[in-house]
């Protein structure tokens, strides 16, 4: 349990902080927002506030879906090539 509460407040803490769920991503410096590009939480949070808040279809937030998407394929591949280096060596 201590070392899911570091991990929480090392990773999960920050990720939800600066993906613009409550704070606004206008408001980061323009490097920071490009790196969380690269977090699902921050398409998650567009997705959901478009979808909830303005009422957007799928005609809209297509984009954002597809970044999801990708984003869950790359960590899918990379734990599957993980997985299958951990059955080969063990």
């Amino acid at each position: 349990m201590p070392q899911l509460a570091l991990l929480i407040i090392l990773v999960f803490l920050p990720l939800q902080m600066l993906s613009g769920g409550t704070t606004p991503r206008a408001s980061m410096p323009e490097a920071l927002r490009i790196v969380m590009l690269l977090a699902p939480t921050t398409h998650f949070v567009s997705l959901a506030q478009a979808v909830l808040y303005r009422g957007a279809g799928l005609a809209i937030v297509w984009p954002t879906l597809l970044a999801i998407a990708a984003i869950g394929a790359t960590f899918f591949l990379a734990a599957l090539s993980r997985f299958r280096k951990s059955l080969a060596s063990g």
